[in-house]
């Protein structure tokens, strides 16, 4: 049930997927999410700066380099997040979401470490992987809940936050719900 007044029409995930398949400029590039982009990009930037904290001017470029990339990647992201935030069936598309999309993306973001002699590559990478997987099945959880949504016909931002607790305690409470229904119907 969506909590936004923002419009999610249902679609296959193959359709999806076609759709990403004939225009990935279009999905990538011309629907980036600035939603996922800029809050992606301060929350990896600070957690960077926590996990391997800058004592020196390798340490502030490290998480300069995070902001940067991620506020890129966080958009890019996001837009293909939002691509796949209506389709069905829906355990498949958060699955591929979580898997697909961080396999892609993390080996770009280790060069870029590389190339800018960030200090503590591993560490940041093994988080910055875990932080992947779940930022982007809570904001494909919130898109199918249409917020964090951009385009045409969406929410602002501050609508968003206003959502997000309801939406937020709807996703944490999803798991064992399902759970629940599953041991009912099983036992029936």
């Amino acid at each position: 049930m969506p909590v936004s007044s923002s419009p999610l029409e249902r679609v296959s995930l193959m359709a999806a997927g076609r759709d990403l398949l004939a225009s990935p400029w279009k999905v990538v590039l011309f629907n980036w999410n600035w939603k996922a982009g800029l809050l992606g990009g301060v929350v990896r930037a600070v957690f960077f700066s926590v996990a391997v904290p800058p004592r020196d001017v390798a340490g502030w470029c490290g998480v300069a380099i995070q902001l940067a990339f991620r506020v890129a990647i966080g958009g890019l992201w996001g837009s293909l997040a939002q691509s796949f935030s209506a389709a069905e069936p829906a355990w498949l598309a958060g699955l591929s979401i979580a898997v697909i999309i961080p396999a892609l993306v993390h080996g770009v973001e280790y060069a870029f470490l590389r190339a800018g002699h960030a200090p503590h590559i591993r560490t940041a990478m093994i988080i910055s992987i875990a932080l992947s997987t779940g930022s982007l099945l809570l904001n494909w959880g919130l898109m199918r809940r249409g917020l964090m949504l951009t385009g045409k016909g969406t929410d602002s931002l501050a609508t968003d936050f206003r959502c997000l607790p309801a939406a937020l305690l709807e996703l944490t409470l999803a798991g064992p719900r399902t759970i629940m229904r599953a041991l009912r119907e099983g036992f029936a």
